[in-house]
């Protein structure tokens, strides 16, 4: 009986082999130039390929954002898969430095030439769409199953059965200028003529003034710049504006004047047994958006450096702290020898850069990581002068032990102790039950206003924060935006210090399920902290009912642990709409301007859609409309992962553009439970903001409209059918992914984002467009 079997596979393997169409032979009209990767290449493939390939999300992990990520390849392995075991980390310029230690890594060329031929697999992907540029179905390169061929069979078996899947994938082909200078260079080898660190004298000074300041050997320099660093390590940092130039911190094994040579770690706070350097190196990669998190150092912060960390007196004398993670992994034990002030205000001078790390980190990418957090919510902070961690000398120390994160644990921690750690809320009770009595202590009254941080008065609207989440990512941004939200957070400063230890600076997208698992049910915890504190500025008999309204559900409320206070609060209130009294009265203490296109007061009146539309403000004014509940029937009938996030493009008659973004905040019955999402939203009470500008890492579509169609396109949001003729109607506005002119779309869109802020400019990531390629 075996044996039949086996011969039954046998045949049917090479029936199926046999089947196979061979690889048709590449063709392209080669061009009689000397070709420069950096002039000729790479605009190609930043502008038609780095939109998909640029991070842990792409394809088969092909990053083709540098010469270095293209020499590296792809590979099979699933970065996303749940796994047992953590896998070893393949970050490109870090685990490995050169083409040979990668392929010992598993990744494969798509630049080197096939056996028995003078084609690559990159080449015959390009062929292969200018040979068939129709797309035809739906194309999600993070949710298709991708074979990430290694060689001309498996290429001739995916072309065989997917023959409209050639790059760029879903998308329009290549010109044939682009198509052929590109073809050409892969056919003479691929070479690279980028200059290393190219930047400029002033930057240099500026690395050599902080390169002194983070490499003095006094042991509270070396404590300092240990907790500099580890708040840092993501951070694209800029020493000049204009320069278009970023850096990175990392530990080198090299001193400045040499070239810097990094010590791969796993997190940040891993020992580095051998002598390290504190050093800047050169982000080579091109920008994009999703991980661009700007961090400026200037001789102003070098000052506040010194003021912050090194000028005040410690009560504690400067000792080397340990590496040990259990001690390493939670930073409020770790660095305790630090004033708690400094480095609250240390994280407040940029806080959204702080709270930027939580948003677009690694551990922020997929649904199952980002469903822990409502839509839509409001940040705000607690002020240093009231912050009980800060001025009471004992209370955070005494506290520390209930202050535990499971990242303690590491990157690969077993069922066991993922079994403990998720059932174990006694901590987190007596930690809340502590901080209320002291808190009653010191404020018998209860907290007031002033105990809201302002924000940073020589920056512009930071005292109050907006998150948006676009399903499997989010975005966050200076100032109130949107209508007052369902839930608002006010963070302390043991909450921020463990938000980022937890999600960023502890969180190994590398790790194991259960090491994923324990840092999204931790952040359960932590979001029901922020908004604990947030539930203290309201009247005590409100508590509860507000708590329970955001958590639906018996299931919900079992696990969604809340241990309400019993301390007063000292604010009068007029109404009995507590939430939305207060949010009005922060608004007005921290001067922080309502959303004038989204914020709805009592008295205001929808208007009717217009005919014809001669101004902005008419505009805004039919946008502000569309916001108000119930208000836009489009978002109804469109429910999925891919309609959170539009780009729209209003081309007025005089050619002045304008541009907004289109963000969709479905409702949630509550965000306390892991799986099963669909089944916890409320589309009746989905709401639409409409922001000007852009935000967001990942549109879902890019919208044009003519100044003169602008009735027509206002009326199909608002009364929008699922029908053949809205649907056609649709079309006319929204650029799909098969449109033949997408390429010319996406780069007035990009460089008009460019144009509006060259700094915190990056490209957009294409790989959430949405997935269905209709025929124009």
């Amino acid at each position: 009986m075996k044996i039949k079997h086996i011969l039954f596979f046998l045949i049917t393997f090479l029936f199926t082999a046999c089947s196979v169409k061979p690889l048709e032979p590449v063709s392209f009209e080669k061009v009689n130039k000397e070709i420069s990767f950096v002039k000729d290449i790479k605009p190609i493939l930043d502008n038609r390929c780095v939109s998909c390939h640029s991070c842990y999300n792409s394809p088969c992990q092909l990053k083709l954002s540098s010469f270095e990520g293209l020499e590296r390849g792809g590979t099979k392995a699933d970065l996303y898969a749940n796994r047992m075991n953590a896998e070893n980390p393949t970050r490109l310029f870090v685990d490995a430095t050169n083409e040979k230690a990668w392929r010992g890594k598993g990744f494969f060329s798509v630049v080197d030439f096939l056996e028995n031929s003078n084609e690559s697999i990159m080449m015959q992907y390009l062929f292969q769409k200018d040979k068939n540029p129709l797309n035809i179905g739906t194309y999600s390169p993070e949710t298709d199953k991708l074979s990430c061929v290694k060689d001309k069979e498996e290429l001739s078996i995916f072309f065989d059965e997917n023959p409209h899947k050639g790059m760029p994938y879903g998308f329009p082909a290549l010109k044939k200028e682009e198509y052929n200078l590109l073809m050409t260079w892969l056919n003479e080898g691929a070479i690279d003529d980028t200059k290393k660190d190219d930047f400029n004298n002033f930057e240099r000074t500026q690395i050599k003034k902080f390169e002194e300041f983070l490499n003095n050997k006094d042991i509270k320099h070396q404590v300092t710049s240990r907790y500099i660093y580890e708040h840092l390590f993501l951070a694209h940092i800029t020493f000049d504006e204009k320069s278009g130039n970023f850096f990175e911190l990392i530990r080198s094994r090299t001193p400045s004047g040499y070239k810097p040579q990094i010590i791969a770690t796993r997190f940040p706070y891993n020992e580095v047994e051998e002598p390290f350097y504190y050093r800047f190196r050169k982000i080579e990669s091109t920008i994009v958006h999703k991980t661009h998190m700007v961090y400026g150092l200037d001789d102003k912060k070098l000052e506040r450096y010194n003021e912050l960390f090194i000028k005040p007196n410690w009560e504690q004398k400067p000792y080397l702290p340990p590496y040990d993670s259990k001690i390493s992994a939670n930073a409020l034990r770790t660095f305790e020898q630090i004033p708690a002030s400094s480095r609250y205000q240390f994280l407040l001078d940029d806080i959204h850069y702080i709270i930027m790390t939580f948003i677009r980190g690694p551990v922020c990418k997929g649904q199952i990581a980002l469903n822990v957090i409502n839509d839509h919510f409001w940040v705000m902070f607690m002020d240093p002068k009231y912050d009980l961690s800060l001025q009471d000398k004992y209370f955070l120390h005494d506290n520390i032990p209930n202050l535990s994160i499971p990242n303690e644990y590491g990157e690969d921690p077993s069922l066991l102790k993922t079994f403990k750690a998720l059932d174990n809320y006694e901590l987190a009770k007596k930690y809340e039950t502590n901080k209320a009595l002291i808190y009653k202590q010191y404020y018998p009254k209860g907290l007031n206003l002033d105990a809201i941080w302002k924000g940073n008065q020589k920056k512009e609207n930071d005292a109050i924060l907006t998150i948006y989440r676009h399903f499997d990512s989010a975005s966050v941004h200076k100032g109130a935006l949107g209508d007052i939200p369902k839930t608002l957070w006010v963070i302390d400063f043991p909450l921020l210090e463990r938000i980022y230890y937890s999600l960023v600076a502890g969180f190994d997208v590398f790790g194991n399920t259960a090491h994923q698992l324990l840092v999204r049910t931790h952040m359960d915890r932590l979001r029901i902290e922020g908004e604990s504190n947030f539930l203290e500025f309201l009247p005590k008999e409100s508590r509860q009912d507000y708590f329970n309204s955001w958590y639906e559900g018996w299931l919900a409320q079992y696990l969604a642990v809340y241990i309400p206070s019993n301390n007063s609060v000292d604010i009068k209130y007029q109404t009995k709409d507590f939430k939305k009294e207060f949010a009005n009265k922060v608004l007005d203490y921290t001067n922080t301007k309502k959303d004038s296109i989204n914020f709805i007061e009592d008295n205001y009146k929808k208007s009717e859609i217009k005919k014809v539309y001669n101004t902005k403000e008419e505009i805004e004014e039919t946008f502000k409309t569309l916001t108000l509940p119930n208000s836009s029937e489009i978002i109804k009938h469109f429910t999925d992962a891919e309609t959170n996030l539009a780009h729209i493009r209003i081309k007025m008659n005089s050619g002045e553009n304008l541009v907004y973004t289109l963000v969709i905040n479905r409702w949630h019955k509550n965000v306390a439970l892991l799986f099963d999402e669909e089944s916890r939203l409320d589309p009746s009470k989905d709401r639409i903001n409409i922001i000007r500008g852009f935000i967001g890492s990942y549109p879902n579509i890019f919208v044009v409209v003519n100044q003169n169609d602008l009735g027509d396109f206002f009326n199909l949001l608002q009364t929008y059918k699922n029908t053949p003729a809205d649907d056609k109607r649709i079309s006319k506005y929204a650029i799909n992914r098969a449109n033949p002119n997408f390429w010319e779309h996406f780069d007035w869109f990009d460089k008009e984002f460019k144009k509006q802020d060259a700094l915190q400019y990056g490209l957009f990531d294409l790989n959430r467009y949405i997935s269905r390629a209709v025929k124009p």
